[in-house]
C-alpha cells in the first residue's frame, strides 16, 4: 500500500470500510520504512536528487502492481511543506527573508503558508 495514498485516487483497497484510518495507519507504517534511508550515515552526503529517486522508487515498490493518479501533485505536496516550514524557521519567522531563499514572491509565499496553516 502506498504511504500518503489519501492525497490520490481512491482506487486503493476499495473494500476497507473507513479508507481514511487505513491511510492514517499505512501512513505512520510506511513513514517509518523509509526515514532510515534518509538518516543513514552513507545517504548523508547525496545530492538531494538521489534521495528524492530512492523515496519514489520505494513508493513504487510500496505500490506493487498499483497504478498511482496525481503523482506530481502528491509530490509536491510532500515536499513544499516541509521546505517552508523549514525555511521559516530558518529565517525565524521573518517572511520577506523567507521569499528571498526560496526566490519567491512574498505574495506567492503567504498564499502557500495559508494553504498549509504556517500562518
Amino acid at each position: 500500500m502506498a504511504p500518503h495514498a489519501q492525497y490520490n485516487a481512491s482506487h486503493f483497497h476499495k473494500n476497507v470500510e473507513n479508507p481514511a484510518d487505513y491511510y492514517k495507519e499505512d501512513f505512520h507504517h510506511s513513514n517509518h520504512d523509509l526515514k532510515p534511508s534518509l538518516e543513514s550515515t552513507s545517504h548523508m552526503h547525496e545530492p538531494l536528487r538521489v534521495h528524492v529517486e530512492r523515496v519514489v522508487r520505494q513508493y513504487f515498490a510500496l505500490l506493487g502492481d498499483e497504478i498511482p493518479t496525481d503523482l506530481y501533485e502528491l509530490i509536491l505536496k510532500e515536499i513544499e511543506q516541509p521546505l517552508l516550514s523549514v525555511v521559516l524557521e530558518k529565517s525565524r519567522g521573518n517572511q520577506t527573508k523567507c521569499a528571498q531563499i526560496l526566490g519567491l514572491n512574498r505574495g506567492t509565499l503567504r498564499k502557500k503558508l495559508k494553504t498549509y496553516g504556517l500562518m
